[in-house]
């Protein structure tokens, strides 16, 4: 093996792991055990928040679990679905980022964002949201799932779980 090939394995190695790591895209099944999605989903060290009181700190106003979320469908008169992506266990009063990334696009970049706020919702942990994306969803018409959204909590730097869904209806059906 020459040098070249050494190089080019270190390359594609360490560039496959930083995917892996600003992505969370570690496992295929949405669980993060055993992963680099793992480390993920683990609290991130204690922090002081900028704007709070001394003492108080960002984790101590986060959910101790995993955050979680979920996507719906909603229907219309027209018969278009939208998708809703719902979350619980993130930090309450902070912001949280929608991030979808495209089979098909590039890698580790989302294709598109939106920011929300967790706030408390009765029968769920941590805080919780509900958004209506704004986004086809394609599963109602058969398309196979083509795309993954993950939710990333900014005040702890911690990504939910990776929630498959189809959002490209103007692929050919196979």
């Amino acid at each position: 093996m020459n040098l070249s090939r050494t190089t080019a394995l270190a390359v594609t190695t360490v560039v496959a792991a930083a995917i892996t790591t600003l992505t969370g895209c570690g496992s295929g099944d949405g669980h993060a055990e055993g992963t680099a999605a793992a480390a993920l989903t683990t609290p991130a060290p204690v922090r002081q928040a900028a704007a709070s009181a001394p003492g108080d700190t960002v984790v101590s106003r986060a959910y101790r679990a995993a955050p979680y979320a979920w996507a719906t469908r909603h229907g219309s008169r027209i018969g278009i679905y939208g998708l809703d992506l719902h979350g619980r266990g993130f930090t309450r009063g902070g912001t949280v980022r929608l991030a979808l990334f495209r089979d098909s696009g590039p890698r580790g970049i989302p294709v598109w964002t939106k920011d929300a706020t967790a706030r408390r919702i009765v029968g769920r942990p941590g805080g919780s949201f509900d958004v209506a994306t704004g986004l086809l969803d394609c599963t109602a018409y058969r398309y196979p799932k083509d795309s993954t959204l993950m939710v990333w909590d900014i005040a702890t730097d911690t990504w939910s779980n990776k929630v498959r869904v189809a959002t490209g209806c103007n692929t050919t059906l196979g």
